[in-house]
Parts: C-alpha cells; sequence; structure tokens
C-alpha cells in the first residue's frame, strides 16, 4: 500500500478555512472555530470563545478511515488524513442515509451501478474529515490499516464542498445498520438447473453447479465495518459462466487422486486442509485429465461473486451464519453440515480455514474484466508466494498452504470447470440470462 508521508499545502488551507468557519446543525448557522494543533492529549480541539450562540456539538457515529483508503489515486498526505463515513447523528445524517437507500436500493438486492451510486453518494454526503488536533492524530493512527466504528463528537463546517468535524471526543462506537443491509442475499440471476458431475475416480463424484456470468461490486464499500485498507471497492466483470463445485474437495477425494492427507484432523468427509498451492494445482491437472474438462481452482473475484450470489449487496458476517461451518478449536466441520447459498453452495463460510484461490497475493484498485493475477511465473522458478485465501465474505488472507489445521492461514481448496460455448449457450436460453 501506499502510504503518504505529511498533509499538503492544500489540505492544511482546508483545514484552516474549515476551522474559521462552522455551520452548526441545531440550528443551521454559522460559527467561528478554532482548530488547536496544541490541544493535551485527551482534551481534543476546543470551540473558540467567540463562536456565535446557539453554535452546538453534533455526534456522529460511523466508519473512521484515511483519505488514501477511499480514495482512487490518493494525494501525497492522504495516509494521515482521517476521515469518518457517518451512518448515525443528528436529523440531517439520518435523512441523507434515508434518501440515499431509497434512491439507490430499491430492490431487494443491489446490481454493481447500484452500489457503486450508492458508495458514491457515501462519499458526497456522509464523509467527514477531522480537522487536525491531538485526537485527530490518534485517530490516524486507529484507521492506519483497519476502518474501525467510531463517535465523533464536535463541530461541523463546510468548506468548498467537503465537510468537516473538528472533534472534541472520539470514542469506541456500536452502529446499528438498516435491516436491509443485514437481510440475506437475493440473488439477480439464477444457476443453471442441471448440474455437471466431475469423476474423481469411477465411483467418487464431485457435484458442480453452473453459475451465470455477470458484474459485481467487488470487496468493500466503504461504510462497511470490518473492513481493511486493501478492501478497495472494484468493479469487476465476469464474462463467461462456470461451474463450481457445491462442496470443497474433501479428504477422502484428494486421497484417491494424490495418495497422501495433508490435514491434521483426519475425515473422509471433512475439507481436505493444508494443501500447497503446487499440489493443488497438481490435484486439478489430474482430475481434468480424468474428465477431459478445465478444472482449476476459482479467482478471488469468482469465489466472492459465488459467495454473494453475484449480487453487489454489502457484506456482514450475520448474513452467513448459517452458513459457517467451522467447528471448534479451529476445525472445520464434515461437508454439508450447514446450511447452502441461495445459489447451492455448500461451506463457502468458515472462519477456520481459507479457501485458496488461483490469484496470488497482491493488491489493486482498478476495475477489470476477468481479472486474473497469475502465480505461473513463480511455480515456474520454484519461487516462494502467497495466494489470496477466502474463510468469509467479509475477509480474505495471503495464504500458501503447507501449515496445520490449528495454525491461522490453514487452508481448504475448492475447483471450478471452465463452461463450453455449448454449456453457455443452454444457460442462457433457459434462463434469458
Amino acid at each position: 500500500m501506499k502510504r503518504g508521508h505529511g498533509m499538503n499545502a492544500k489540505v492544511l488551507l482546508a483545514l484552516a478555512a474549515c476551522a474559521a468557519l462552522a455551520l452548526a446543525e441545531e440550528p443551521q448557522s454559522a460559527a467561528g472555530i478554532k482548530a488547536s494543533t496544541e490541544t493535551k492529549p485527551g482534551e481534543g480541539a476546543k470551540p473558540a470563545e467567540e463562536a456565535k450562540p446557539g453554535a452546538a456539538e453534533v455526534t456522529l457515529k460511523g466508519v473512521l478511515m484515511l483519505e488514501e483508503a477511499c480514495t482512487l489515486k490518493p494525494e501525497k498526505g492522504a495516509g494521515e488524513v482521517p476521515v469518518l463515513f457517518a451512518l448515525e447523528g443528528p436529523p440531517s445524517v439520518t435523512e441523507a442515509l434515508d434518501a440515499i437507500m431509497k434512491t439507490h436500493w430499491p430492490g431487494d438486492s443491489m446490481d454493481a451501478k447500484q452500489a457503486m451510486d450508492l458508495n458514491e453518494s457515501f462519499v458526497k454526503r456522509l464523509k467527514y474529515y477531522l480537522t487536525p488536533c491531538a485526537l485527530t492524530t490518534k485517530a490516524s493512527k486507529d484507521g492506519k490499516w483497519g476502518n474501525p466504528l467510531r463517535d465523533v463528537t464536535g463541530f461541523v463546517c463546510e468548506k468548498e464542498g467537503k465537510k468537516w468535524i473538528t472533534p472534541s471526543k472520539i470514542q469506541d462506537a456500536k452502529i446499528k445498520y438498516p435491516d436491509k443491509m443485514l437481510a440475506p442475499d437475493k440473488p439477480l440471476k439464477s444457476p443453471g438447473k442441471e448440474p455437471l458431475i466431475l469423476k474423481i475416480t469411477d465411483t467418487l463424484l464431485l457435484r458442480c453447479i453452473l453459475l451465470p456470468a455477470g458484474d459485481f461490486l467487488f470487496e468493500k464499500p466503504y461504510y462497511v465495518q470490518p473492513r481493511w485498507q486493501d478492501e478497495f471497492p472494484r468493479h469487476i466483470t465476469l464474462t463467461k459462466p462456470l461451474w463450481m463445485a457445491e462442496i470443497p474437495v474433501t479428504q477422502e477425494m484428494w486421497e484417491a487422486v494424490m495418495g497422501n492427507n495433508p490435514s491434521t484432523l483426519k475425515d473422509p468427509k471433512r475439507p481436505v486442509r493444508n494443501a500447497t498451492c503446487t499440489d493443488a494445482n497438481k490435484f486439478c491437472q489430474l482430475v481434468s485429465e480424468k474428465n477431459g474438462r478445465k478444472v482449476r481452482l476459482p479467482g478471488e473475484a469468482e469465489w466472492e461473486y459465488a459467495a454473494r450470489v453475484g449480487t453487489s449487496n454489502p457484506q456482514f458476517d450475520v448474513k452467513y451464519q448459517d452458513q459457517d461451518s467451522s467447528g471448534p478449536e479451529r476445525t472445520t466441520l464434515p461437508v454439508k453440515s450447514k446450511q447452502p447459498n441461495a445459489w447451492g453452495l455448500y461451506d463457502m463460510i468458515a472462519s477456520c480455514a481459507f479457501e485458496m484461490t488461483r490469484d496470488k497475493f497482491a493488491f489493486s484498485r482498478q476495475d477489470a474484466s476477468d481479472p486474473y493475477d497469475s502465480c505461473e511465473k513463480d511455480e515456474a522458478a520454484g519461487r516462494k508466494h502467497a495466494h489470496w485465501g477466502r474463510n468469509l465474505v467479509t475477509y480474505h488472507e495471503g495464504v500458501n498452504g503447507g501449515t496445520k489445521d490449528k495454525e491461522y492461514g490453514s487452508t481448504k481448496i475448492r475447483v471450478v470447470v471452465e463452461a463450453t460455448p455449448e454449456e453457455i449457450s443452454a444457460l442462457e436460453k433457459a434462463t434469458g440470462q
């Protein structure tokens, strides 16, 4: 991640201007505010003595982050400027949030454009810059990597189209997100009706589901928490349907093909754990040869698209609790122990283990079609590298396998099969998608 080194002159001038002019929330009137950079730790910035009668502090609750975490091309210094995306506060915040939801989320689920427009409306209407003081310095450290929920009390002003708050108090917060954001995802498109049966052996079979092509808002919008600075929202288009296995590869499947079992806890019906990238690709190659089909690991975007059943609704853990196949002490449950998602995929969610994707551990903020960060050169050269792994819809991590079940970064795998032109045509004809 790029990090800024000091605030630029433009930012400082804006902060100074904000400190000179504040707009009180109740009533809406101008008031002078003096933003002190010499405030003693814990005191925060205090309103100037010349503030007009009627000026009042407000309390905003929202997601705290640095400017660089919510800007496609951050300017120098953005790594030290904290901002707050407000979700609760005075009536003006409630009214803005209600209007944003009504305008951009009219149905059960959002498509990519609606989600991008909703996220941008948060930027335009509910993004507040924090003016510099001792409290702001601490807030910058808090939001350096993770984006925590914070309760910010202070005086609000607006200058050159930007909202600012001069904080007198910043503390941890709890937020109640709108019920619609926490509701289970409802697919915008339907999967294929007939499964593809992949032969692992002549008697051991793996059922795969044909997922439709589509586009979605990948990673986290700014108003979601938990959120990490590397989870920058991107518009991703997946141009072709593909088959995805309904369950992770089990230990009995792996043993039948590879002749070994890297899992710590042995159980034929549980997902195989701790396979390396090299061995996972070898497994796919052998199954490809047996079936005469292209079998591989899913890309990270393909994995998230499938886990979110093609929607662009915000990701919150509470939505997926009935799908979480985590067992005690970082174990995984036997496959199909929990509910599938709305596309019929089981065990996508398991906080104890990351499903390895084919994308190597690399960062991007760019929109893309069929993104793929290949590790083939690293593999050929024998260079150690990591892949993106997914264990929750809300989280990803760099993993490389070869660990033990109970260790952080332990992996499992799921395979996809590339669809033929005939299968794609049949799906489009059957569903009109």
